[in-house]
């Protein structure tokens, strides 16, 4: 996960309340959003275990829906391992 806005403590705390184990990077001066080309926030992008882009998704995505599931589920049948989000 790449944040841009959020200081790191709020994250923090966040990621605290709701149980969350996701590995963060702070893009303080946009150098991470500008190699990916991002324009608009939210995005999300689901690289594979060796670095390759497998997906992106603009906007707010509902990441526990049947759409979703089926999606990360094609991505992890295509390389053979769970995606990194």
């Amino acid at each position: 996960m790449v944040n841009v806005q959020e200081p790191q403590e709020t994250v923090k705390n966040f990621f605290e309340k709701e149980n969350i184990s996701l590995q963060v990077v702070f893009d303080r001066f946009g150098k991470v959003s500008a190699q990916y080309g991002v324009r608009s926030h939210p995005v999300k992008f689901l690289i594979d275990g060796q670095g390759k882009l497998m997906a992106t998704g603009l906007g707010y995505r509902d990441w526990d829906s049947e759409e979703m599931n089926k999606l990360v589920n094609i991505l992890i049948q295509k390389t053979g391992e769970s995606p990194k989000a």
